[in-house]
């Protein structure tokens, strides 16, 4: 048996530990994405918090709301839209958007975790939405 056989079910373990770790966080994020979908706005301001910015949808009468884990938090933990996020943090955030239809109906929520799936990152994407999954 050569030395990185042996060394191969030590790997494969420190693996499947380090993928543990992101689990809940990941079931966090896709929680809070399937809860959301139908829910009144409203809900985002007491779950998430204020936009860093809000957008028109491109092909539809609808809104997108932008949230990042870069954002500044208030004393409950819900993010705020001032002061705005430091440019270098923002490449590394996680960045939801979502989209609320005219009747105030949220339709979509797409995440991007900038700063890769690595590394512990996937706990800044459930901070910002671990709030709408508690209660």
């Amino acid at each position: 048996m050569t030395r990185l056989s042996k060394m191969a079910p030590a790997v494969a373990l420190a693996g499947l530990l380090l993928a543990g770790c992101g689990v809940p966080h990941v079931q966090t994020v896709r929680n809070a994405k399937d809860s959301l979908i139908g829910q009144d706005a409203a809900v985002l301001a007491s779950c998430i918090g204020e936009p860093m910015a809000v957008r028109t949808h491109p092909e539809r009468p609808a809104r997108i709301e932008v949230y990042s884990s870069a954002q500044v938090r208030a004393g409950d933990g819900t993010l705020l839209a001032t002061p705005r996020p430091d440019p270098a943090a923002q490449e590394k955030a996680c960045v939801f958007n979502v989209t609320v239809n005219d009747d105030g109906r949220i339709t979509a929520v797409d995440s991007d975790n900038r700063a890769g799936w690595g590394g512990g990152s996937i706990k800044a994407c459930s901070a910002v939405v671990r709030r709408c999954v508690e209660g």
